[in-house]
């Protein structure tokens, strides 16, 4: 009778165990020191096939005792398929179930060699194995089918043995990190992650150090390739993937690794008889720690001398800024449940006391360092150009849709829910690169939600499909591509876990992603190499503008650019003479108005709608220097006769702190406001576009300056009803 028996239906056998052969080649042993590539006409040689399975199974059989077991209780239980492939000198060679065959081939031999009690386990099973035959299309197909089930899936490898396979599949089989993710099922953040950690271990292994390696160590490189201080520090280059900071890089590696005791001066022989001093840095957590001494020069002299990292770090001068960071967070939240609670009035005398120490340390600190509105760095501090086109491919209505005609000046018309909006939304997601807030910033702006805190499952309910926004930016390709998708890790809290946003993007020849998990009850949390801008951003909504708060930040960098005088000059000249000065008072997140005309300050709430919006509008371009302003509705709430003054001062702001401006209309008279004073000699500084829908499909029309001053001229012209 043949050792083999064909099963009907698709490639299922039944094999005997003689027939089958342990993968020596197989990911799961890539960390072994034995462990060497061997050829399928080898596969079958008794000393390879020997030990092949001791690598399997382990010097004391440790790795399969739990399948051993198993199989005595429960029996051959075919819960998962075990995959082979023929190979040409008979037999078969094992892709998926290594570690199955090893435990029954174990069982056979004790079977029949000493009697054992199999328990449940059938013995003619050792006879009849069932296995599916598998027929790689290509050589790549079989680590995909690896990666599927040991890297995305839930039964995963070591880190090394994962980014071992994801890199044989980007150097051997040259595929792409898009096609990566597709088919392993797995982010770009992870894949990018993992590859930068196998070239900095691959330095650390050509180190005078490399011979202390092992897969163990693996993780710690995983942490300092998603922490950017150190990345930083060491001189990491994402183009090269290499630390190139020898002084720092080895100073690292030093601390990763065993270092010999110097017996004597006299003597040039050390570590003797093992005399070694243990490695300073042996857990994830420490390269957390690391991360946060390693701007501090005495710290790291602590380190060097000691080798005791948690020493270092509590002699640190950084732990106390971190101790004032964690109460002012603790103080923010305790207010924010004073604030909903009953308080008497025999607590105010305290509360007063305890504001006005709070005032005095706020008015110290901005004294010292005045924050402004952008907090995250961007690329380059001071541009040539902005964009000079954007290629929305998908976003809401908007695909495939090109914006050619870019100038200083941009203003989009079109009829109602023709687009205007999300093009506006599409530009700051596009600055905004990797940067999560700017999700969360346009969501909160279009759900018309005025707290900081939107709720999570409304937040997950809008992010449902992939976002593509491409640009030329500072003569430089950029992109942004945002992937909302639910995860399958089984690491995950899947009581709160909601979803997943991850970010790719791209400005020349830098790429970058960030990787966010949102849950219910719970912070999200964001895992990114770095956070860049493509510039400073800033987006006036006319639904914010009379939540005064919002606008701050702006006041306080306006006073720092000394904006502020222009703008009341602005105001007295064109729209209220007797006013002197607009202030923040702090304390109430309140504006002021000095008025000739009263003699108290008033609230700039008690002007008209108009002025506040003329306000607030102004003070966005000293945040926005270098930058990019996004003005949807400019017209909201300002009176037509005051646009017609009000553009050429937009036009004026925009040149002084070198600002691209995109704003949106509703109104024909605000556009042919901007049309009527453009100067012959500055129509290069103004695009006009019209958004048309046909057959619910937005397209766009554009006009320079120049040519929309013509139409305008030969005719009534309404670009918002361009065709």
């Amino acid at each position: 009778m043949s050792e083999e028996n064909k099963q009907p239906g698709a490639n299922i056998r039944k094999v005997s165990l003689r027939n089958l052969y342990l993968d020596p080649n197989n990911f799961r042993l890539i960390h072994e020191a034995e462990q060497v590539n061997v050829p399928d006409e080898k596969i079958k040689d008794k000393d390879i096939a020997n030990r092949t399975y001791r690598l399997v199974a382990g010097d004391k059989n440790q790795n399969i005792q739990d399948l051993i077991e198993s199989f005595k209780s429960n029996g051959y239980l075919p819960v998962d398929q075990i995959q082979v492939r023929e190979i040409a000198n008979g037999g078969y060679v094992v892709v998926e179930g290594n570690r199955r065959i090893a435990a029954l081939k174990f069982l056979s031999n004790e079977y029949n060699g000493k009697s054992i009690d199999l328990g449940k386990l059938d013995e003619t099973l050792f006879s009849k194995v069932p296995v599916v035959l598998y027929e790689d299309p290509d050589d790549s197909h079989y680590l995909i089918l690896m990666a599927l089930k040991h890297i995305s899936g839930n039964r995963k490898w070591g880190e090394w043995n994962r980014a071992k396979l994801l890199e044989k599949l980007m150097t051997d089989y040259h595929l792409s990190e898009d096609n990566i993710c597709k088919q392993v099922a797995i982010s770009k953040t992870e894949l990018r992650r993992s590859i930068r950690a196998l070239a900095l271990s691959n330095q650390y292994r050509e180190s005078d150090y490399g011979d202390q390696f092992d897969e163990s160590m693996f993780p710690l490189f995983r942490e300092v390739a998603r922490n950017t201080t150190l990345k930083e520090w060491i001189g990491w280059d994402d183009a090269t993937n290499m630390a190139n900071n020898t002084e720092n890089r080895e100073l690292f590696f030093s601390w990763l690794s065993k270092e010999p005791v110097e017996e004597d001066s006299d003597s040039d022989y050390s570590g003797k008889d093992g005399n070694y001093r243990e490695p300073a840095i042996s857990k994830r957590d420490d390269i957390t720690i690391l991360s946060k001494i390693i701007k501090d020069p005495g710290a790291l002299e602590k380190l060097e001398e000691y080798r005791n990292l948690h020493e270092a770090y509590r002699t640190s001068d950084l732990i106390f800024k971190e101790r004032i960071k964690d109460a002012v967070r603790s103080l923010a939240s305790d207010v924010d449940i004073i604030a909903q609670l009953a308080i008497s009035s025999e607590q105010a005398p305290q509360l007063e006391e305890t504001f006005g120490k709070l005032r005095g340390i706020v008015e110290k600190a901005r004294s010292s360092n005045l924050q402004g509105v952008e907090q995250t760095s961007v690329f380059h501090d001071r541009i040539d150009d902005h964009f000079s086109s954007i290629t929305i491919t998908a976003y809401r209505r908007l695909h495939q849709l090109k914006v050619t005609k870019i100038s200083r000046i941009n203003l989009f018309a079109g009829i109602n829910n023709s687009g205007k909006t999300s093009i506006l939304e599409a530009v700051y997601l596009l600055c905004k690169q990797n940067d999560f807030n700017g999700i969360v910033d346009v969501l909160r702006r279009r759900g018309k939600i005025p707290g900081d805190h939107i709720p999570p499952k409304w937040l997950t309910d809008q992010l449902t499909e992939t976002i593509v926004v491409e640009g030329i930016f500072d003569n430089k390709m950029s992109s942004v591509e945002i992937r909302p998708f639910i995860e399958e890790s089984t690491t995950l809290d899947r009581a709160r876990y909601l979803k997943s946003v991850e970010i790719s993007t791209q400005f020349g020849t830098h790429k970058l992603e960030a990787l966010t998990r949102i849950y219910q009850s719970r912070d999200r949390e964001t895992q990114a190499d770095t956070i860049k801008l493509l510039s400073k951003v800033v987006f006036s909504s006319p639904f914010f503008f009379n939540e005064p708060h919002h606008y701050t930040a702006f006041y306080h960098r306006s006073v720092q650019s000394k904006l502020l005088p222009e703008i009341f000059q602005f105001i007295q000249e064109k729209m209220v003479p007797t006013v002197k000065d607009i202030r923040l008072v702090d304390e109430f997140q309140r504006f002021l108005v000095d008025d000739d005309r009263f003699e108290s300050s008033m609230d700039l709430t008690s002007y008209g709608e108009g002025l506040q919006r003329i306000f607030f509008t102004s003070l966005l371009f000293a945040s926005a220097k270098d930058g990019v302003v996004l003005i949807d509705e400019f017209e909201n709430a300002i009176h037509a006769d005051l646009i017609e003054t009000f553009a050429p001062f937009i036009h004026l702001l925009a040149k002084e702190f070198n600002v691209q401006v995109f704003l949106t209309s509703h109104s024909k008279e605000c556009i042919d406001s901007f049309v009527k004073t453009i100067p012959d000699h500055e129509s290069s500084d103004f695009t006009f576009h019209a958004l048309v829908e046909d057959n619910a499909t937005i397209s766009i029309r554009e006009f320079d300056g120049k040519e929309f001053c013509k139409l305008i001229e030969a005719g009534d012209v309404d670009l918002r009803r361009a065709q």
